[in-house]
């Protein structure tokens, strides 16, 4: 009986688990989870399990300790690629004849900043967030470091849990890796008409506490002060295990498109890869709960024998301020913009495609079937859909440098 030996008990661990419990019932399949208890589904720890929601189960997860071995609060610690073991910090080390590397992403560090460590929070796991449900409370002041998707998801919810929050940010806008220029502008009126306040091209960010215990930040030309800190400045990938077992990487773990590294039986999916995109001409680390949910189904297909690739462009989604923020694809390729709908509104979209006409990006907000029919046709490699083309509008040379430059 051959053994399937996944570390990592996110979204892709999880997934993969199941998918090969399901696919191949014959074989061992283990899975090595850092954390206490079933995996989890993290999105919204960043929303509604912060407003007092239980913990968010992920489908299947009745199949541990049954088809499924399940060693939570188990870290492992070194993959021996010759001799095929999996070594942990508890108990006897796991052999196997398939290893997926599912280990996902961890928050960033704000380096040298001195505040008091019960007013830092980071936001990546259960723990994290229970703690920091119980610090927000009616008339607190959050700092959020950061304005990216989860710091301005954190921001919305404590604003409605009765907190004043302000963001800060390094660069010149919200958003800056993963949205148009448009939806980081709407973001910030959006926000800002909910009253929160926003602070940009924060250079020379410092932090401290003053003799009332505050949390005073200043940055070049600003200033602001708090009750507590999140820090919400990105996710770096877990592939420390990867490179010390001879593992390629370079950002992530390298894997193609059947998510094999360059170790022969070593599998990688999730945040913690490094993945082709053939539409785009380029590698991508991905930062999406879709991508390592469904780059996790083909490893787990792959692994049972099947023939599997993945290849599909990264989609981002967040809930925030009473709206789904949308981003499919990557904005800053774009050369050409087409809009449709009110960038006013609640209700646009704005595709982006290069010199030659080929999609390379969508963005928008609460862009229903629009958005739907650009992912089903990109994943089929067909063009834009010309009754979505006939409804969009191009957008001014100007614009499209603003957005791109």
């Amino acid at each position: 009986m051959e053994t399937v030996v996944i570390i990592g008990g996110g979204l892709a661990g999880h997934r993969a688990a199941t998918t090969v419990a399901e696919l191949c019932p014959e074989q061992r399949t283990v899975l090595i989870h850092s954390e206490s208890g079933k995996p989890y589904d993290r999105p919204p720890l960043s929303k509604d399990f912060l407003l007092g929601a239980k913990r968010p189960t992920l489908k299947g997860s009745e199949l541990y300790g049954d088809r499924i071995v399940f060693r939570d609060g188990t870290k492992a610690t070194l993959i021996d690629p010759l001799r095929r073991i999996v070594h942990t910090d508890i108990g006897e080390p796991e052999h196997y004849d398939k290893l997926l590397i599912a280990t996902g992403s961890r928050a960033r560090r704000f380096e040298n900043f001195n505040v008091d460590p019960a007013q830092v929070h980071y936001l990546r796991t259960e723990s994290d967030a229970l703690r920091l449900r119980a610090a927000l409370a009616p008339g607190r002041r959050l700092a959020v470091v950061g304005g990216g998707f989860i710091g301005l998801e954190v921001s919305s919810v404590a604003r409605r849990l009765g907190c004043q929050t302000t963001v800060i940010e390094l660069a010149p806008r919200l958003l800056p890796r993963s949205a148009s220029l448009s939806l980081s502008e709407w973001v910030a009126t959006r926000h800002a008409s909910e009253g929160g306040e926003l602070r940009l091209n924060c250079a020379n960010l410092r932090m401290s506490n003053n003799s009332k215990g505050e949390v005073i930040l200043t940055w070049d030309g600003g200033a602001a002060v708090a009750d507590m800190l999140l820090i919400a400045i990105g996710i770096g990938p877990n592939a420390e295990i990867a490179a010390d077992a001879g593992i390629d990487t370079a950002d992530g773990i390298v894997v193609n498109a059947r998510c094999e590294t360059s170790v022969p039986g070593i599998y990688a999916a999730g945040e913690v890869t490094n993945y082709p995109v053939p539409a785009l001409g380029r590698r991508l680390r991905s930062e999406s709960w879709t991508v390592a949910g469904d780059q996790a189904l083909v490893a787990a297909q792959v692994m049972c024998g099947l023939d599997a690739q993945y290849q599909d462009l990264p989609w981002f989604w967040s809930d925030q301020c009473g709206v789904t923020l949308q981003s499919f694809g990557l904005p800053a390729l774009a050369t050409r913009l087409y809009r449709i709908g009110d960038i006013a509104s609640e209700r646009w979209l704005e595709i982006g495609t290069d010199d030659h006409g080929r999609f390379v990006s969508a963005v928008g907000v609460n862009p229903g079937r629009d958005m739907t029919q650009l992912r089903r046709d990109a994943k089929a490699g067909k063009p834009i859909s010309p009754d979505i083309m006939s409804r969009a509008e191009e957008i001014d040379p100007s614009e499209i440098y603003l957005a791109t430059g």
